[in-house]
Order: C-alpha cells, then structure tokens, then sequence
C-alpha cells in the first residue's frame, strides 16, 4: 500500500489501511523504541499508544513529510518524553528520602519518637537478618562490619584464606540483600544519618 492511500485509508477510518499500518510498522517501531529506552515491554507499549493514538486522530492528521518519517519521529519523540519522565520520577525519589533523612536529623528523641521507633525497629530487622546467616558467614561478616578488620586480619583470625574471607562476604551481601528487600528505602535513610 502505498503512503498516501494509507493515508487517506486511515483519514477515511478504513480498517484494512490501520491493520496495515499495524502490521508493517509495529515491529519496526519497536525495535527502535527499545534502542532508546533498553526494555522491550516499554517499548511496546509506547508503540502500541503512538498507534492507537494515530488511528484516534486519523480525522485532524496532518503529515508533511513521508509516514515513514513521521512515525519514527514521533517514536523517537515518545521515547524522549519516557526518559524524561522516568528521569524526574528517578530524581523526585531521592529528593523524598533525602527531605525524609533531613526529618529524621534535625529532631531529638522526644521530638520524634516515631522516627526512633522505625530506626530501633529496622536495626531490629537487620540484626535478625544478620543472626539468620551461615555461622562462618556471620562471623566474617561481623569483623567486618562491626570491628572493622581488614580481609586479611579476619583471615589470620579465623584461619582461613583471604579468599574465603572474601567469598564470606559476598555471599552475606547477597543473602542481606535479598533478605532486606522490602526496608531498602528505610535502610538508605538510616545508614544516611550514622
């Protein structure tokens, strides 16, 4: 189908010209949607609303270049916009939990019980999370973390290699991790205030 019957197919609400429209562009749509945006679902979706929305406005469409134009412009527009978005989402988060560490500084105990409440109540989570772990795992992981000692002092403490001690380690940050999913965000504003 050439471009201006497909055009003026779609002005006209012609199904064939939008399942044509649909099928030989989607793919190619998505593809370069998911150059810029690096995640294959977004990047469909974003296809999917340029097409729809085409076909919504097909009555007003004014298109002065060539559709093929046209239709990567406005992907690459759409894809832009994302990014944008994503971005300030991204930046208005760690404003919230850096105003939220800002609360959690400037008041006293009396001030604020509910903030120590939390902050009690999330080292309680993290010593429990930390007592569940392997008991070498445990051992090297507390010289580290609380005593402070070097790969290698852990390691002629506990006569092991500095390689286990690092294996050790690895494999508690793991665990931790996984364990502590569902606090990230109250961990990241605790460890901001010690």
């Amino acid at each position: 189908m050439l471009s201006d019957d497909l055009l003026s197919g779609l002005k006209n609400g012609n199904d064939d010209a939008y399942k044509y429209l649909y099928d030989e562009y989607y793919t190619k749509l998505c593809r370069v949607a998911n150059f810029y945006v690096r995640d294959t679902f977004v990047s469909e979706n974003l296809v999917g609303d340029l097409i729809f929305n085409l076909w919504e406005k097909r009555e007003e469409l004014v298109i002065r270049e060539s559709l093929n134009a046209y239709l990567f412009t406005s992907i690459r527009n759409r894809c832009y916009n994302y990014l944008s978005q994503a971005h300030v989402q991204r930046e208005s988060s760690i404003t919230q939990l850096q105003e939220d560490s800002l609360i959690f500084s400037m008041h006293s105990e009396t001030d604020l019980p509910i903030g120590i409440l939390m902050e009690k109540e999330l080292q309680n989570v993290i010593d429990k999370a930390i007592s569940q772990l392997p008991e070498q795992t445990k051992k090297v992981f507390e010289l580290k973390r609380y005593e402070d000692l070097s790969y290698e002092d852990i390691s002629a403490q506990l006569y092991i290699s500095v390689n286990t001690v690092k294996y050790h380690i690895k494999s508690a940050l793991k665990i931790l991790r996984e364990d502590l999913k569902d606090y990230m965000a109250l961990i990241i504003v605790y460890f901001t205030l010690l």
